[in-house]
This record gives C-alpha cells, sequence and structure tokens, in this order.
C-alpha cells in the first residue's frame, strides 16, 4: 500500500494506491470561510493537520464540549477577533469541519462552533441512519431447486445462502438465482 498528497491550489488530495488500484479523497482544505482537516494531539493541544499529517494550523485551541460518541466542539484562537470554529469527529487524526469566524468575543465563537458542530453532527447523524437502513432493508428474493425431488421454491434473505428442501429434507442445497427485492 502506498499514500501520498497532491495540492491542487488550496485543496489536498489524499491517495491511497492498494492492490493495483488508486482510491482518492479530498483532504484537507481551505475554501472561502471554509475550513476541512484532521485533528493531531502534542501535549494535550489540537491542532490541525493535513492529510497526510503535516501541521496546518497550531494556534490555542479550546474543547467547547465533547459529545457522547467522543466529538468535539472546537475553538482555535487566532489574532484580531478571529476564530476557526467547528466540529471533530475525535482528538486524534480525525477529521474537522469548520469555518472562519471574525470580529467576535470568545462566547460569540463558542456559540457559533456550537451551531457549526450541531449541523455536521446532524449530517452525519443522517449518513449513519440511511447507510444503516440500506444494510438492514437489502432483502434478496432467491430461487432453490432440489437436485434430489425437483422441488422449486423462494426464499427472502439479507444474503444468499445454503437451504433445505421444504418436500423432501435434503440439506445444503444452493441457490439457483437471487435478486436483490425491490421495495
Amino acid at each position: 500500500m502506498k499514500t501520498w498528497c497532491e495540492r491542487q491550489q488550496q485543496v489536498e488530495i489524499g491517495i491511497v494506491e492498494h492492490e493495483g488500484r488508486t482510491f482518492a479523497a479530498l483532504g484537507a482544505s481551505v475554501q472561502g470561510r471554509h475550513v476541512t482537516g484532521y485533528t493531531g494531539l502534542q501535549s494535550r493541544d489540537i491542532f490541525l493537520t493535513t492529510w497526510c499529517g503535516k501541521t496546518m494550523l497550531a494556534c490555542r485551541s479550546e474543547v467547547v464540549e465533547e459529545y457522547h460518541d467522543g466529538a468535539l466542539v472546537l475553538v482555535f484562537r487566532l489574532t484580531r477577533g478571529r476564530y476557526i470554529v467547528g466540529y471533530a469527529l475525535g482528538e486524534r487524526g480525525m477529521l474537522f469541519r469548520g469555518e472562519l469566524v471574525t470580529d467576535c468575543t470568545e462566547d460569540e465563537a463558542r456559540r457559533s462552533a456550537r451551531q457549526v458542530a450541531k449541523h455536521f453532527a446532524e449530517l452525519d447523524a443522517q449518513d449513519e441512519y440511511e447507510f444503516n437502513q440500506s444494510e438492514t432493508e437489502r432483502l434478496l428474493h432467491i430461487e432453490y431447486r432440489c437436485p434430489a425431488c425437483g422441488h422449486e421454491w423462494h426464499e427472502t434473505y439479507e444474503c444468499a445462502c445454503d437451504s433445505e428442501c421444504p418436500a423432501c429434507g435434503t440439506e445444503n442445497i444452493t441457490a439457483l438465482d437471487w435478486k436483490e427485492q425491490e421495495g
């Protein structure tokens, strides 16, 4: 396995090459007021890194709130009333999504951080729910024919598996065909 990063203006692309296939993902980026990066941890201070681990932003950070799943609401203090506020999935090596806020107090920055975190936490929860729904709702319509007695039948399962003939009791009959069941 080989990994590397490529930059295209202010956007980093993380690339993984594995078993002859190449996978690419958006890494760290700064686009307008929006900041995407990864968390790093050193001496109990959280900083932002690129996908490849290079320091992107190392300044005074504050964990405003920690969710039960380990996700964090973060504020990074810049100078002159500017802050990077946002949501990280954890403190070390996890995705951070946030934005630059300007001309505000520390309390206003914390409030903005909570709003940004709430937005991304809701998006993540919706993505997780949809993923789990698609996994649990996927059913296969499976066709079988017994080699011993010729009896044909259908079953519905989450995966194609061997079955037992309901007519004669012959075991370990492999499915003839299966299709994903609609709706």
